[in-house]
């Protein structure tokens, strides 16, 4: 996956052939370790990214857009000074290295020729973009190496700068050059290494993805060591490590990406050459391309599983949240089932006053509403007095009703509330796209938008007499109009601003008369069953699980064929909660059906709480369209 020596030095003709002589318009650093570079030449435009993100650094040109912070950074702002309408006169690369040293001719102050260079260093962990002046002093980098970090080699602003350390290993021109039936560092008696090891120990420029390469090639197992073979399988390797360099000598290059499977569709490596061994691939125009087409689909991939996290967690914070009110609710709802009981016990105490002790911890008293008329004992505070504790079992029969009244309604919704979360949990188990996470989390925007004005804007009346002051009719002071006039244009843009079009729901298209529609999340749900689908239009939902609304729209509602109905309810299936569970009906999944005019809206609930009659059930299992044929 890392870009190798070999596919850096490729690449550095690449961006010579295509850069070389052109001017710096633009500069730009969209995030913390990522500097954008666009290069101008007539009124064609390349843009160049380069990144010293551990994770993923990389150099290459780009067709993507980024999108850039309001205010740039200190080392954008310093390139952006020094950069800017220069000309890039040349890109070298020492020998096999991943480091690229851009050189750049400007104009300074002074008006008098200038020479700057930029180098990027490509290296894993240990990658940086460096700025140095033309005396090869460090101006800044975009990442600082002191002394504490690297006794070595620092990286600071006023430091010369210096290559990082050699690894010692050999260019493969001295093996071309030398051409020995076997390779010498097969013969070497180096320590137990595995083929792959080896040749990534000795040979410079060479990545694990090259060296498995050359491995495959060779026809040798991959798991033998150097120590095993015989000297006809290192002749064999030899030959097959000269094969591919020799490929390499000749610039024969091939960009190309390489696939796990042939119905995969990430990359999971690519390189500047064409290996055979490598049945799964995917050729390319230019190396840059290639880079770029692999880590667009690799950040998507990263980006996406962020989102993913990031929902996820807001989803089980607030489902732990509510799960934690519903106990409180009822313990409530437990205690105010007692207030019969207290209301009882209170009544007994006032008609039997004469029997209640002073300074007692219990009265017996008799039960009346029992036909025994039996004698029961009731607790009582000793320091109050009879009258005193009938009073106190009033108060708490008061309270347990008014428990029992509020604690009912919050029962019912947190339950709903409860509900609507796990709903929100199994879209976000069955999305497969950033516009699938994009409406899940619009969802959830909504709701803080929700909750933020109910405690900004409590439900009472606002006065006239606030209103006056917070917005003033007539301003006394220039600078209180000034700022009020500036706060009204402000208001009137962001109302009349182009606002984001919804996401459309998810579409399937059986064939030109018939469609089936799923929503992506609950709000999208409420739209496609109450304001997009007809009243005649079939409305699919998994029954008595969380799910998704599915309708299957028709020019002839009337003429519904069977395989319609299972497909939309396949579907419907598919992005329900729970669908790989074994229900007992051969791994299938009940799913309801009925009109669309038979489905109501539960007036108070969430977004997608629907409650329908006069259904149907079928049972089947889970699968998209494509999946069906």
């Amino acid at each position: 996956m890392p870009l190798d020596g070999i596919g850096a030095t490729f690449l550095t003709k690449e961006l010579k052939s295509d850069l070389l002589e052109t001017k710096v318009d633009r500069i730009y650093q969209p995030y913390r370790h990522m500097i954008l570079i666009f290069f101008r030449q007539g009124r064609d435009f390349k843009k160049l990214l380069i990144s010293a993100n551990p994770s993923s650094p990389r150099i290459h040109l780009t067709t993507r857009d980024f999108v850039n912070p309001k205010s740039p950074p200190g080392f954008c702002m310093m390139l952006r000074k020094y950069l800017i309408g220069s000309v890039l006169t040349d890109i070298t690369q020492p020998e096999y290295e991943r480091v690229f040293i851009f050189k750049f001719s400007t104009i300074n102050e002074f008006s008098e020729p200038e020479e700057k260079y930029l180098i990027a260093e490509i290296m894993g962990r240990h990658s940086n973009i460096i700025f140095l002046n033309e005396d090869k002093k460090i101006h800044d980098s975009i990442i600082h190496i002191d002394h504490d970090i690297s006794s070595k080699r620092e990286v600071m602003p006023a430091r010369s700068y210096v290559l990082p350390p050699s690894q010692n290993k050999q260019p493969i021109e001295d093996f071309l050059e030398s051409n020995d039936s076997i390779l010498p560092f097969l013969n070497s008696g180096q320590k137990r290494q595995r083929l792959e090891k080896v040749i990534l120990n000795n040979i410079s420029g060479f990545s694990p993805l090259l060296s498995r390469a050359v491995v495959a090639e060779s026809g040798l197992d991959d798991r033998l060591f150097v120590e095993d073979l015989t000297d006809e399988q290192k002749v064999s390797l030899s030959q097959a490590f000269y094969h591919i360099a020799g490929e390499i000598q000749r610039e024969e290059s091939s960009p190309t990406l390489y696939f796990r499977d042939q119905n995969d569709t990430k990359p999971f490596d690519f390189h500047c050459l064409e290996f055979a061994t490598y049945p799964y691939k995917k050729s390319l125009d230019n190396f840059s391309m290639a880079m770029d087409v692999f880590f667009s689909l690799q950040d998507q991939a990263q980006e996406f599983s962020q989102e993913f996290n990031q929902i996820e967690r807001v989803i089980n914070r607030n489902i732990k949240s509510v799960q934690k009110k519903l106990d409180w609710h009822q313990k409530d709802y437990a205690e105010g089932q007692k207030a019969d009981e207290y209301q009882k016990v209170g009544e007994l105490l006032n008609s039997q006053l004469y029997l209640v002790k002073e300074g007692s911890e219990n009265a017996n008293i008799i039960d009346y509403y029992d036909p025994n008329q039996k004698e029961i004992a009731v607790p009582i505070k000793s320091h109050l007095s009879p009258a005193d504790n009938a009073a106190r079992y009033f108060k708490k029969y008061r309270k347990a009703k008014t428990k029992l009244k509020t604690s009912k309604k919050l029962l019912e919704s947190d339950q709903l509330e409860l509900k609507w979360l796990f709903s929100l949990q199994t879209a976000l188990e069955k999305a497969t796209t950033n516009d699938d996470l994009l409406a899940i989390k619009h969802e959830l925007e909504l709701l803080d938008e929700k909750k933020t004005k109910a405690r900004q804007h409590p439900n009472q009346p606002q006065k006239h007499i606030l209103m006056n002051a917070l917005n003033p009719g007539k301003p006394g002071k220039k600078s209180r109009k000034k700022r009020f006039q500036q706060q009204k244009k402000t208001n009137k843009k962001q109302k009349s601003g182009k606002q984001e079009l919804p996401l459309p729901p998810r579409k399937f298209v059986l064939d030109e008369n018939t469609t089936i529609l799923a929503g992506r999340n609950n709000i999208q749900n409420d739209e496609l069953t109450f304001r997009t689908a007809k009243s005649d239009d079939l409305w699919f939902h998994a029954k008595d699980i969380p799910g998704t609304h599915v309708v299957l729209m028709t020019d002839n509602p009337s003429s519904h064929t069977p395989e319609q109905i299972e497909t939309a309810a396949s579907i419907a299936a598919w992005y329900a909660g729970n669908n790989q569970v074994e229900t007992g009906f051969g791994g299938q999944v009940a799913v309801d059906y009925t009109l669309v005019k038979n489905v109501r809206k539960i007036k108070g609930a969430r977004p997608g709480m629907v409650i329908y009659d006069n259904h149907k059930t079928c049972y089947v299992k889970p699968k998209l369209p494509s999946e069906n044929e």
